[in-house]
């Protein structure tokens, strides 16, 4: 079924205002950065004699130093069943490379340029299936000649210095993480941070990258994960719910945790922060302990009354809007992989949406047809759409954000705009990549694969008006997880 456009100028206008005020105020908690909206371009031609790549988008350069970037599968599996991954030559997961950033202010930007930003960086592959993609995603961690970290401001991000290139394949439509990022960015308090970009590796043009905001604290961290005060540090915490055999990158794999019944299929609660290097055993048990605390509450009878209530314990208002982005979205990942749970220095429970490749039916073993709930049976919302509070909180705000952030005007708009911004930059990466989009077919079964760009976005658009009239109808069923039983009550 073809989508439909429906709307009038006011509230053309008024989807517009969420952008522009947003623009105007910079970047900060509740200010979000759209880069196809602030940004210098769409790019109107080369403006260089035509004898190198000629690119309105940031230009990232590495260079591996002759060395392979490990991290790719060896097609060995190791004792949980999972891939085992190529080392570099020294055994160590990631190469030491240069990095750098063209982006210049008024014109287009070239790999002859000077650079805006240069850098020694610690590179690997990166991801659970998408490193068996034959465009690899990349961990990239900024570091000073002494291999520590040199947090820095990229394509006009706040400093970090770790973060995630991103190379769009599996979502052939080339948005899904742009756009659901920064909706989410404006409607939750924190989100991932993200710019496009193009990619050279050792002289190669590698296509179209996503530059990501890794979800952990930092130097000027838009995330308050710490504080030092009169010589005492203050600390919140990053937990990770996601496959035991990643275990070795940087975590800490398996907190204690109450019942074990939040993450299952071979899912552990990992440490993200502190980091390995600073988690004393004190502390580790601390956030153990704490971590405990809740999930006890949270699955017991106890979890909605004055002293033990899940508003004690978590933001309400972050977790509604977490469970409505990753719904709409059909997000398959969200509360089973890649799940992000922080305790930052306001003392409650917080969640990070992350990775939405496999979102909007783009998930590959099953289809994901937009006429179903999903994230009512997930994680901790499996006892919280038991609470009649808390679902009405989710039907209060999804009737606010479909008429804003979720509304079909906006998202189509949304996508167009994107893509208009990219321009020439689609193109190119489709040239890249033209095999895996026209022949690759990873989705089941067959039929659901796009062969070209622009099928892939026609299917994404569709998808997106299905699931919101769907929804529009449907979505007060979540009622029926929050009805008292005449047997046993959990509401008191």
């Amino acid at each position: 079924m073809k989508y439909r456009i429906t709307g009038v100028l006011a509230m053309a206008l008024m989807l517009l205002s969420v952008f522009w005020v947003s623009a105007l105020d910079g970047e900060g908690p509740k200010n979000r950065v759209h880069q196809h909206l602030t940004a210098r371009g769409p790019d109107a031609g080369c403006d260089c004699d035509g004898s190198e790549l000629c690119t309105h988008l940031p230009l990232v350069i590495i260079d591996t130093r002759g060395q392979e970037i490990p991290g790719k599968a060896t097609g060995e599996t190791d004792a949980f069943g999972e891939t085992i991954n190529t080392l570099a030559a020294d055994g160590r997961d990631v190469i030491d490379v240069d990095f750098s950033i063209v982006d210049n202010p008024d014109r287009n930007n070239h790999p002859s340029d000077t650079a805006s930003l240069s850098s020694c960086a610690q590179i690997r592959i990166r991801g659970h299936s998408s490193r068996l993609f034959e465009k690899s995603p990349y961990q990239l961690d900024l570091v000073d000649e002494n291999g520590q970290d040199a947090p820095a401001e990229v394509m006009g991000m706040p400093a970090h210095s770790e973060w995630v290139l991103n190379g769009p394949y599996l979502d052939k439509s080339l948005v899904r993480n742009y756009m659901w990022y920064n909706i989410a960015g404006e409607t939750m308090e924190w989100a991932p941070n993200v710019r496009y970009c193009e990619l050279i590796v050792n002289g190669e043009y590698e296509g179209l990258y996503l530059m990501v905001e890794t979800i952990t604290d930092g130097q000027d961290c838009r995330l308050d994960l710490s504080a030092t005060e009169q010589n005492v540090k203050a600390t919140g915490y990053l937990l990770r719910g996601d496959r035991t055999s990643e275990e070795e990158l940087d975590g800490v794999r398996d907190i204690y945790s109450y019942l074990e019944r939040m993450f299952t299929l071979r899912t552990d609660i990992l440490i993200r922060y502190p980091p390995r290097s600073s988690l004393t055993e004190e502390l580790r048990q601390e956030i153990e302990l704490d971590y405990a605390a809740f999930e006890k509450a949270l699955y017991s009878y106890d979890y909605d009354t004055d002293d033990y209530g899940y508003w004690n314990f978590i933001d309400v208002e972050n977790f509604v809007d977490y469970f409505l982005i990753n719904e709409f979205s059909l997000n398959v990942d969200a509360g089973r992989y890649s799940t992000y749970l922080y305790k930052d220095l306001s003392g409650k429970y917080k969640l990070a949406v992350w990775d939405f490749n496999n979102a909007c039916d783009n998930f590959v073993a099953d289809p994901l047809p937009p006429d179903q709930i999903n994230m009512a049976s997930h994680t901790w919302f499996f006892m919280l759409c038991k609470s009649e509070i808390f679902v009405n909180r989710i039907l209060k705000r999804y009737d606010e954000l479909r008429r804003t952030v979720l509304n079909e005007t906006y998202l189509m708009n949304y996508i167009d705009e994107t893509l208009a911004y990219l321009g020439p930059a689609v193109e190119r990466n489709n040239r890249r990549w033209n095999q895996a989009m026209t022949e690759w077919e990873p989705l089941s079964p067959a039929s659901r694969n796009a062969h070209s760009h622009e099928e892939a976005v026609q299917q994404l658009k569709e998808w997106l008006y299905e699931r919101g009239i769907w929804l529009d109808g449907n979505i007060h069923t979540i009622q029926q997880y929050c009805h008292p039983s005449h047997n046993k009550v959990y509401d008191h």
